[in-house]
């Protein structure tokens, strides 16, 4: 059995039905997404046997309690409550404490899905992403942090999708806020030193209107963007081709890493759909940036439309997914995450 992170906005609740799984004593998580993107997050484990998990009864999820409201009033009213006693603090803890404890690189990476994944398309990635990202001896991610959000597993629902990427990346926004503040207190006020892993961030398909809406919520709240990631990974991008040219939200978010690489395939199939029928731009993903010349320094595109092993008839056709059934576009992935070149760099 493995055991990685996750992140959710989808609903979780005392209320028992078919349409719902267990997650602690407690509390259960509606499957099938058919719902609005919450604005409060949940933090938890999932567990599994990456040798024999397919089916979401296969996968084991905990979610960690909310605080009790005794707790949460003393910590509004300023008493001297520890910020460890906050599902978000236990997770920070756990991944900080693996990274200290280990002189090798033990790297994170937190993901963020995209359209069309319902609760156990979510799980059934995470596996995926296990396999071909932490199992490899020649990766450096251990650990995953899985942000999934209230994504459908229906074609027709992809305007409700759009909606609910957009409204799970102002929640995502204070996540991001709160790894922050953590790292202002390990760091400077607990005087610890920082672990020698990284934290890199991947977004795949609509999972990168999601990191949109993130970088503009940061916005919102005044929040001053600096370097949380090492690598940000944006596949096949379900978001406009300016997308990352000023004055967009995302033009900022090269003050969130080391360096950001757009990978694109302009066979992409899904993308093609979303483009022709659903939106009024070109998509990042099948195209690349518009225009090179309007984007920040050290974003690199990494075009992968001449890939031959795109594994599967569906992946042959559709080329979505090559992040995780593209052994040529894995290692290139796995190879940046080291803080080399990518080979499709042009």
């Amino acid at each position: 059995m493995v055991t990685h992170y996750i992140i959710t906005n989808r609903e979780v609740t005392s209320r028992k039905s078919k349409s719902y799984i267990s997650v602690n004593e407690k509390e259960f998580m509606r499957m099938d997404g058919d719902e609005e993107a919450r604005h409060n997050l949940r933090y938890g484990t999932v567990s599994f046997d990456p040798k024999k998990a397919k089916k979401l009864k296969d996968f084991k999820i905990q979610i960690i309690p909310e605080v009790a409201e005794a707790t949460l009033k003393e910590y509004t009213e300023g008493s001297p409550v520890s910020k460890a006693k906050f599902p978000s603090g236990k997770i920070f803890d756990e991944l900080y404490e693996a990274g200290s404890k280990t002189k090798s690189r033990e790297d994170i990476l937190v993901f963020v899905h995209g359209f069309k994944s319902d609760l156990e398309t979510a799980m059934q990635t995470l596996c995926e992403l296990h396999k071909k990202y932490v199992e490899p001896k020649d990766s450096p991610i251990c650990h995953i942090v899985l942000f999934t959000w209230p994504a459908k597993k229906q074609l027709l629902k992809y305007r409700s999708d759009a909606y609910d990427a957009s409204q799970s990346g102002f929640a995502l926004a204070r996540s991001m806020a709160s790894l922050r503040e953590y790292f202002k207190e390990k760091l400077v006020k607990e005087k610890k030193p920082r672990c020698e892993q990284k934290i890199h961030l991947l977004c795949h398909s609509m999972g990168n209107r999601v990191l949109e809406s993130m970088i503009a919520g940061l916005a919102d709240i005044r929040l001053e963007l600096n370097t949380l990631f090492g690598e940000i990974i944006l596949v096949g991008s379900d978001i406009d081709y300016d997308a990352l040219e000023r004055p967009k939200p995302m033009y900022r978010l090269i003050d969130l890493g080391e360096r950001i690489h757009v990978y694109f395939h302009n066979k992409d199939q899904a993308l093609g759909v979303s483009e022709i029928t659903k939106n009024a731009f070109n998509r990042l993903g099948r195209w690349g940036a518009k225009n090179t010349m309007n984007l920040p320094d050290d974003i690199y595109q990494c075009d992968v439309s001449d890939i031959e092993d795109d594994d599967g008839l569906l992946h042959e056709v559709v080329h979505h997914w090559y992040y995780t059934n593209s052994e040529s576009v894995i290692q290139d992935i796995t190879a940046v995450f080291w803080g080399r070149n990518s080979i499709f760099n042009f």
